[in-house]
C-alpha cells in the first residue's frame, strides 16, 4: 500500500494534538489535508490499501475528515489503515460509524505499557482517557488488528506480541500503571488481533486462522495463553515455529 505520515509521537512531543502539550508545543503536521488527498487519489487509482501514521487527535480527525465521505476502493481489506489511532474520541468513532468510507484501526498496546510515564506527563487528564482504547476499537464499525511496531518501541523485547496481549487484557504498564481499565479486551480477542484480523486487514488469504486450505503457518507456545493468569501473560514465548507445515524453529 502507501504510507503516509501525519505526525510524530506523543513521548517526543510530536504527536498532533489538538490541544498543547504542557511545554506549549503544539506537535507536527507532516501532511496537510491537500497533500493527504492527493495520496489517496493514488491509492485509490491505484487500488491500492492506503496506511496512515496517526497518533495525535487532531491528525486522525484530519485522516477521517479527508476519507470519510468516499467510497471504499477496495473489496477485501479496508481502504484506510490507521496506525496507532493513539487518542480517539468518541465523536471520531461516530464520525467512523456514519462514514462511507471502510477503515482499519492497528494500534499498539506496547506504546502504554513502555511509555505510560512520558503519556501521563505529556497529556493532560482528560486526553490520557482516549488513550489506545482497544475494546472501543473493538466494538466499533472499523477492523482492530494489533501490532508491536517494532522495532520502534523502547523495551528490550519490542517484537514479542505477548507484552501488547499483556497491556491490552490487564491494561497494565511495565511500572504497574492501570491505563483505562474500561478499555480491557480478553485474551482470545487480543490473540485474533494480532492473527485473524490482522491478517484480514493485510489483505492475506492464506494465513490468519488454521483452516483446510489455508498456509499451515503457526506457532506452538511455551504456556497455554488462553489460561495462564493474566500476569503471566508477559512470560508467553514461542517454543517451536512452523512454516508451511515445516518446523523453522525450536527454542
Amino acid at each position: 500500500g502507501i504510507k503516509v505520515f501525519m505526525d510524530g509521537s506523543i513521548s517526543g512531543e510530536t504527536a498532533f494534538n489538538a490541544e498543547p502539550y504542557p511545554s506549549g508545543k503544539m506537535g507536527v503536521s507532516l501532511t496537510s489535508k491537500e497533500k493527504l488527498a492527493r495520496a489517496v487519489n493514488m491509492a485509490r487509482e491505484n487500488k491500492l490499501q492506503l496506511a496512515v501514521h496517526a497518533m495525535g487527535d487532531q491528525a486522525i480527525q484530519t485522516v477521517i475528515d479527508v476519507t470519510k465521505d468516499l467510497d471504499p476502493w477496495l473489496d477485501e481489506m479496508p481502504s484506510v489503515r490507521i496506525e496507532h489511532a493513539s487518542l480517539m474520541n468518541d465523536e471520531m468513532f461516530a464520525e467512523i460509524a456514519n462514514s462511507k468510507m471502510k477503515y482499519a484501526l492497528v494500534t499498539q498496546p506496547i506504546f502504554f505499557f513502555a511509555e505510560d510515564e512520558s503519556y501521563r506527563h505529556y497529556l493532560n487528564a482528560e486526553q490520557f482517557k482516549l488513550a489506545y482504547r482497544v475494546k472501543t476499537m473493538l466494538n466499533s464499525k472499523a477492523m482492530l488488528g494489533l501490532s508491536s511496531d517494532a522495532p520502534c518501541t523502547p523495551w528490550a523485547e519490542p517484537d514479542s506480541p505477548f507484552y501488547s496481549i499483556y497491556a491490552a487484557v490487564t491494561r497494565k504498564a511495565a511500572n504497574g500503571d492501570v491505563v483505562n481499565a474500561d478499555e480491557a479486551i480478553t485474551v482470545p480477542q487480543a490473540v485474533l488481533g494480532y492473527t485473524r484480523d490482522g491478517a484480514k486487514i493485510g489483505g492475506f488469504d492464506d494465513n490468519g486462522t488454521l483452516e483446510a486450505g489455508k498456509a499451515a503457518d503457526f506457532v506452538i507456545l511455551n504456556k497455554d495463553i488462553f489460561s495462564v493468569p493474566h500476569d503471566e501473560l508477559q512470560t508467553v514465548r514461542v517454543k517451536e515455529t512452523w512454516m508451511a507445515g515445516e518446523k523453522v524453529f525450536e527454542e
